[in-house]
């Protein structure tokens, strides 16, 4: 099976590592969307802008299918549908899951936010349900579900 690219590479599942990053994921600069291989470099190698250092927010969501990562400034769009999400193949074997189900991500002051993006069968966070576009803030410990079955654990680091 070839490596994962782009932002896709952002979600591995947790047996996956192929020496990457020891915990399963990759790194993505957060303008370009390449795959770091050097995730402590100061500027990234494709787009030459920038990157945030440690101590910079980072977003976190454990799903059981693997483990997604959001940098400052990056939205992330979940579902089913490989041409609206470039993490697809993690939700194609969820048929509740919509093709565009919500969109996760890290605003500068490093608050985590989550919106439903019309989805079929919800969004929620914590058990309750988002309305359609609304966004809502996610907190350390939090449980975002996509549909009735595809729960993860939100980390704010």
């Amino acid at each position: 099976m070839p490596p994962p690219h782009g932002r896709e590479a952002t979600l591995l599942p947790p047996d996956h590592n192929q020496g990457r990053q020891p915990d399963g994921t990759a790194f993505m600069c957060p303008y370009c969307e390449a795959v770091l291989p050097n995730p402590g470099a100061a500027q990234c190698d494709s787009c030459l802008r920038p990157l945030p250092q440690k101590g910079t927010p980072t977003l976190r969501v454990m799903f059981p299918t693997g483990e997604l990562k959001v940098s400052v400034g990056q939205h992330l769009v979940l579902g089913r549908d490989a041409g609206q999400s470039p993490v697809a193949s993690t939700f194609t074997q969820y048929d509740n899951v919509s093709r565009r189900h919500s969109t996760v991500w890290l605003d500068p002051s490093g608050t985590a936010w989550v919106r439903d993006e019309g989805s079929t069968n919800g969004t929620f966070v914590n058990g309750e349900r988002l309305p359609r576009g609304v966004e809502a803030p996610l907190r350390n410990g939090d449980q975002l579900r996509l549909a009735a079955d595809v729960t993860g654990t939100v980390q704010l680091n």
